[in-house]
């Protein structure tokens, strides 16, 4: 069981280091959402309008809007010689600033207090807004989105899914590790694509397979909903089952198919 355990760890460690996904998320007004450390202002949407402007709004765990009351944001745009502060006001839920400075693409600081006393959040977006071939602007471009996540391809062969398989199962432990909160979200929502592929191509192990899938799939729907809500802690018993129970669902199929490489 230890060898078998350290033989998929391994495989996945590699499959990890080698392979990432870039991802582009975008919220409820049509922005780029940014990631944060934080259960209360877990993220930020970001949007630069038709005259300009940057539409912040600061969102809970389900991406929904958080009502304006006490908070206050500094936003820094431009250029890294003549970066400046940008006025802020707030319209509705949203904080509008002043018009960005010309000169980009270039790096946005977004810095958050909920408080006057609050410890203030940090968030960065790249923003960009040359055409990409998609005709949105390169910060707001999900089409780099396509093929992973919930869209992500299944292969034909057994020995593909597996070689996808082990490449997420290393981004899963290295993401919840290093609170990659959005390579997370992906990976959680790829995987049970992957899994549920496993049960038709068991041949008389099928039952047995789909059971194991089930329980597999109930992990990883635990570990995103704790990454939404930025509470990975509170997920860890649930991705240490979920490495015992994938050890458990690979001993229905061959050590060489299981445990094969990622595509290259």
């Amino acid at each position: 069981m230890k060898n078998t355990l350290l033989l998929i760890t391994t495989v996945a460690a590699l499959a990890a280091s080698a392979f990432a996904h870039e991802r582009i998320t975008i919220g409820p007004k049509g922005g780029r959402v940014i990631y944060l450390d934080s259960p209360t202002v877990p993220n930020v949407e970001f949007a630069v309008n038709k005259d300009g402007r940057a539409e912040v709004a600061l969102l809970d765990k389900d991406r929904k809007p958080i009502a304006l009351t006490g908070q206050n944001i500094i936003v820094t745009a431009g250029p890294r010689a003549s970066a400046k502060k940008l006025t802020v006001e707030k319209q509705g839920d949203t904080f509008l600033t002043e018009p960005l400075p010309a000169g980009a693409p270039y790096t946005t600081v977004i810095q958050i207090k909920e408080t006057p006393a609050a410890k203030a959040l940090t968030a960065r977006v790249e923003y960009d807004p040359t055409p990409a071939k998609s005709g949105k602007p390169a910060y707001l471009d999900d089409s780099v989105n396509e093929s992973s996540g919930p869209d992500i391809q299944v292969p034909d062969s057994l020995e593909g899914i597996f070689g996808l398989i082990n490449q997420h199962h290393g981004e899963l432990n290295q993401n919840f590790t290093q609170k990659k909160y959005e390579a997370l979200d992906e990976v959680t929502q790829a995987f049970p694509v992957l899994l549920k592929a496993l049960p038709a191509k068991a041949g008389n192990k099928q039952a047995v397979v789909q059971t194991q899938v089930d329980g597999l799939v109930k992990n990883l729907t635990a570990i995103a909903q704790a990454n939404a809500a930025r509470a990975l802690p509170s997920a860890r018993a649930d991705l240490e089952s979920f490495q015992t129970g994938l050890v458990t669902l690979k001993k229905n199929f061959p050590d060489k198919v299981a445990n094969a490489a990622p595509p290259e």
